[in-house]
């Protein structure tokens, strides 16, 4: 039993066999380009366990040793395409108020669903600026104005460039 090696697991071994980017679950950047054989802990900020792989499918975490390319650091997974922690809590965090808003102020239901449906197309960046204030008038219109400052909020957080970039005319100083 001498001559035998110790257990490695396939997945743990590859993602430690090359650099990788390092961030915790709220997506604070630990590091944008980690040696394979640094250690990681805890994120000095929030204290939530810094990542190195994809949590869904073990991928590791892209590097950028240039720190230009993710700046903030990606969304979601380049192999399995699954939002990383930090981008599901707050896909969560906004329907969690829209859904919220919906029952406290009794929405129908094709409302609530729209109001939901803004939120995915917002985080996969098929929401066009007209459609966004088109949706946010046909809530308003709907009697659920309240949940405009919740997909405002979406916008700021989980929104590309360019689509805070086009709404700026329309509500000057949020983005």
């Amino acid at each position: 039993m001498a001559d035998e090696q110790p257990i490695v697991l396939p997945s743990l071994a590859a993602q430690r066999q090359q650099p990788c980017a390092a961030v915790c679950g709220n997506g604070h950047v630990y590091s944008w380009f980690l040696d394979p054989l640094d250690e990681t802990g805890y994120c000095p900020k929030c204290g939530n366990p810094i990542l190195v792989a994809c949590p869904a499918c073990n991928a590791p975490l892209p590097p950028d040793g240039e720190m230009l390319k993710w700046v903030p650091y990606h969304t979601n997974c380049i192999r399995c395409g699954k939002p990383y922690p930090w981008i599901a809590a707050d896909i969560a965090r906004a329907k969690r108020t829209l859904a919220e808003r919906s029952e406290v102020e009794s929405w129908n239901e094709a409302a609530t669903a729209r109001a939901s449906e803004l939120v995915d197309d917002i985080v996969a960046d098929r929401a066009t600026p007209s459609e966004m204030l088109a949706a946010l008038k046909w809530l308003a219109m709907h009697d659920c104005e309240s949940a405009e400052p919740t997909i405002l909020e979406a916008i700021e957080r989980l929104g590309s460039a360019g689509l805070k970039q086009a709404l700026r005319s329309s509500f000057p100083g949020q983005f």
